[in-house]
C-alpha cells in the first residue's frame, strides 16, 4: 500500500496541525520530504514530495508569485505543502489557501507550538518504515521502482569505472548523472548493522530490504542537497561517489562536511542501526577512482574496528599511524613490533599489577612529564621512576622524540591486533 497525505496526518504530531484545504489530493501518494526554509529555488521540486517549511522569504502580498509557485507544485504533482506560522510569517494568506484549493494540493498550517525538527524526523521516519515494510512485502511504489532503476543504472556504470584503465573515457556516461571528471570528488562506504535492540538473526533475514532502503534513502538525501552522486554495487555495504562546490569548501571551512550531514541523517532515519561510514580523501580527477576506492575501505576497515576513539564516521586522513600499519600485510611484522614496544610492559604489568602501559599512553599523549602525572595523580619523581621502567624493559626511552614514535607505533599496532584477536601471546 502507498504511502498517502492522510497517512502522514495520522502521524501523532500531526494532530497538532491544521489541514486548511485540499481534501481531494490526501490520497496523494509521498516519495520523499522536502524540507526548505527558504522558498527561493522550487526547481528541484520533484513528483510525490512532501514540502516542509517555515516558508522565510514568503512574499504573502504577492498573489501573482502564489499562483506561480502552485502552478509549478501542480505540474510537478507535490503530494502536500506544510507551512509553519509564527516565525516568518504569521499566517498564512487566504489567497493561498485557495489558489491550493484549485489546484487540489493539501495544505497544511503547522503552529509554532510544534517542533519543526520533530515533525519532519516524525514523518521521515515513518516513510522510511513504510518503505522497509513495502520492500518486504515486495510491494514498491512507482517512486521506489523508478529510484531502484536510477540506481541500477549507476551500479553499471560503477563496474566500468573500476574496471577502466582511464576513467575519463567514461565522461559521456558521467554526464548523464552530471558527474564531471575533473571536478573534485570523494568516495564513501556504508555500512549499516544492527544496534542493540536488533537480534544478530533478524538482520540476517531483514539485510537485503535494510541496505535498498539505506541506498535509496541515501539517494535522496543527496538530490535533496543537489549533491550528484553515484552508487555502486554491493551486498555488504554501500558505496557512494559523491561531487559537490562543497567539497572545494571543506578544506578551508570548518562547516559541517557533506558526509556529516549524511551520517547525521541516517541515524535519524535508522535509529535502531548502526550506521558507520568511511570516506577517501578529496581528488581532484575521476582518474583517482580506484585510489580512493581503496581509502574508502580503509576508512571504513577502521571505524568497524573502533580504531580511533569507537568513531563510527571515519576519514582516510585522519587515520595517522593507521594508515601505515593497515598498509603493511606482514603480521608478522606488526607482531614482531608489538613484542618490542608493548608485550614486556603488558608482562610487567601483569606480574606486578603495574601500570606501565597506561602511564606511557598518558605520557604520549601529553610528551610532558608534569601534565602526565597529575592527569595520573602521581608525584612527578613517580612518573620519572616509570618512564625509567618503561626503558629498561623496551630499549626505548619515552623521553627521547625518535624513541617516543616507536612507542607510540608500537601502542597503535597493539590497538590494531588487539581488535583483529592476532595478538601471538
Amino acid at each position: 500500500m502507498p504511502f498517502t497525505v492522510s497517512n502522514a496526518l495520522e502521524i501523532e504530531i500531526f494532530r497538532k496541525c491544521r489541514l486548511l484545504t485540499g481534501q481531494v489530493g490526501l490520497q496523494n501518494e509521498i516519495h520523499w520530504v522536502n524540507i526548505l526554509e527558504i522558498l527561493d529555488d522550487l526547481s528541484h521540486i520533484e513528483t510525490g514530495e512532501f514540502l516542509i517549511t517555515t516558508a522565510h522569504g514568503f512574499d504573502t502580498g504577492n498573489k501573482s508569485k502564489q499562483l506561480g509557485m502552485l502552478e509549478l507544485f501542480s505540474t510537478r504533482r507535490l503530494a502536500a505543502m506544510a507551512i509553519q506560522t509564527g516565525h516568518y510569517i504569521k499566517e498564512i494568506p487566504p489567497s493561498f489557501i485557495r489558489l491550493s484549493e484549485e489546484y487540489n494540493i493539501p495544505l497544511i498550517e503547522i503552529p509554532p507550538e510544534v517542533s519543526f525538527k520533530k515533525l519532519t524526523r516524525a514523518l521521515m521516519n515513518e516513510l522510511v518504515r513504510h518503505e522497509l515494510n513495502s520492500a518486504d512485502s515486495n510491494v514498491l511504489s512507482k517512486a521506489q521502482i523508478l529510484l531502484n532503476s536510477r540506481l541500477n543504472e549507476m551500479n553499471q556504470l560503477w563496474l566500468k569505472l573500476a574496471e577502466s584503465k582511464n576513467p575519463e573515457d567514461l565522461h559521456t556516461e558521467m554526464k548523464h548523472f552530471n558527474i564531471k571528471p575533473r571536478e573534485p570528488f570523494q568516495v564513501l562506504l556504508l555500512q549499516v548493522n544492527p544496534g542493540k535492540t536488533k537480534q544478530t538473526e533478524q538482520f540476517g533475514e531483514f539485510n537485503a530490504n535494510l541496505i535498498t532502503s539505506v541506498k535509496q534513502t541515501a539517494a535522496r538525501i543527496l538530490l535533496q542537497r543537489h549533491t550528484s552522486f553515484l552508487i555502486g554495487p554491493s551486498d555488504q555495504h554501500i558505496a557512494l561517489l559523491i561531487q559537490s562546490s562543497q567539497l572545494k569548501e571543506e578544506k578551508t571551512a570548518p562547516a559541517k562536511t557533506l558526509t556529516e550531514y549524511l551520517c547525521e541523517e541516517l541515524k535519524l532515519l535508522f535509529p535502531d542501526y548502526l550506521t558507520m561510514i568511511g570516506s577517501s580523501n578529496v581528488h581532484n580527477n575521476i582518474s583517482a577512482f580506484k585510489p580512493a576506492l581503496n581509502e574508502a575501505g580503509k576508512a571504513l576497515q577502521a571505524a568497524r574496528l573502533g580504531l580511533l576513539d569507537n568513531t563510527n564516521l571515519v576519514s582516510y586522513n585522519k587515520l595517522g599511524l593507521y594508515r601505515l600499519i593497515m598498509e603493511i600485510n606482514n603480521i608478522e611484522t606488526l607482531q614482531e613490533l608489538y613484542n618490542e614496544t608493548i608485550a614486556p610492559l603488558l608482562e610487567y604489568d601483569r606480574r606486578c599489577k603495574g601500570a606501565l602501559l597506561q602511564t606511557m599512553k598518558v605520557f604520549l599523549k601529553n610528551m610532558r612529564i608534569k601534565n602526565a602525572a597529575e592527569i595520573l595523580f602521581v608525584h612527578r619523581h613517580t612518573m620519572r621512576y616509570r618512564l625509567e621502567q618503561i626503558k629498561n624493559l623496551t630499549g626505548y626511552n619515552p623521553l627521547d622524540p625518535s624513541d617516543a614514535l616507536q612507542l607510540n607505533l608500537g601502542l597503535h599496532v597493539f590497538h590494531y591486533l588487539k581488535t583483529l584477536n592476532l595478538l601471538n601471546n
